[in-house]
């Protein structure tokens, strides 16, 4: 048993919000929830906390079950970036990061868009003149290629370099040395795991390195995990998330059980669904892994959804 949750009980620790990337509102997810049945939820937003001070201010008690303060946070570790599930912290504490502070981050991106504006037009990208950060798009790359996407003219220079979607840009050009829309060194941009994880210590809370087994360009997780694990400052690993197959939940699961580490699972929920005459269809459900089969339940079990 841990601090998080008992054995047995039905969790969903990784959930996105509108404060970040997610579809539904935090009334909502806390409706959904209790729907669902779940015992245990997390809100854990990328690298803002609002989500939890909205549920720490309702008057109104929606969700029956436990909520758990949480936020994904994204840290720098032997060159390449990776993110960290902070849970149960005091919330006014972790607060003072300034990492998670919004106006820090909307500058940030400001910069970003800055050169990803000059380098778009030194390759002949037409962009508009009046393109300006939104924080609506929460990052620079999904502002600048919302608005390059609309020129038509544009199109033969995304064949040109290889572009198709937003990530592919983010991924493959902006973040990669080499490539001509190279624009800054996000590794150098993010901080430490080690510094990180001490801010998420100092404030009384956990931290679980998130979806080892879904690390974008990642050849080893297995080995990331065991060098992860050396390092002596995570408090445990995300076994079940809705990317990973059994076999890779299970390995996490007895990786944890063998060194005595917390095992967390989620749905890394966003909603992701689509509208028709506005009624909202979700693929995703809290609680439950379709690709795995998996309820987060501990121990883990394999399961089937009725």
């Amino acid at each position: 048993m841990n601090r998080l949750y008992k054995d047995g009980q039905l969790i969903d620790l990784h959930i996105h919000t509108q404060y970040s990337d997610g579809m539904f509102s935090v009334p909502e997810l806390l409706k959904y929830g209790q729907q669902r049945g779940l015992e245990v939820m997390a809100f854990t937003d990328h690298d803002v906390l609002y989500a939890n001070y909205e549920v720490r201010n309702m008057k109104d008690k929606i969700f029956s079950g436990k909520y758990i303060n949480g936020c994904e946070i994204a840290v720098s570790y032997n060159k390449k970036k990776y993110e960290v599930l902070a849970y149960d912290f005091d919330l006014d504490e972790l607060a003072k990061f300034e990492a998670l502070n919004w106006d820090f981050q909307v500058q940030i991106e400001i910069e970003r868009l800055a050169k990803l504006i000059e380098t778009g037009k030194n390759l002949g990208f037409k962009v508009s003149k009046n393109l300006h950060f939104e924080p609506i798009f929460r990052t620079a790359h999904k502002c600048f290629f919302d608005d390059i996407a609309k020129y038509p003219e544009n199109l033969e220079l995304y064949k040109t370099y290889g572009i198709d979607k937003a990530d592919n840009l983010y991924r493959d050009h902006m973040i990669r040395p080499g490539s001509l829309f190279h624009c800054f060194d996000i590794v150098a941009e993010t901080p430490p795991i080690e510094y990180v994880c001490d801010k998420i210590h100092k404030a009384g809370g956990l931290a679980i390195f998130a979806h080892p087994f879904m690390v974008y360009g990642e050849k080893d997780p297995k080995q990331l995990v065991q060098d992860l694990y050396k390092l002596n400052i995570l408090d445990g690993f995300e076994c079940v998330h809705k990317k990973f197959t059994y076999d890779e939940s299970v390995w996490t699961y007895e990786f944890c059980k063998k060194h005595n580490l917390l095992a967390t699972g989620g749905t890394d929920f966003h909603g992701d669904g689509f509208k028709v005459r506005g009624m909202r269809f979700e693929p995703e459900c809290l609680g439950f892994n379709k690709y795995s089969g998996l309820e987060p339940r501990f121990p883990l079990l394999k399961i089937t959804k009725e």
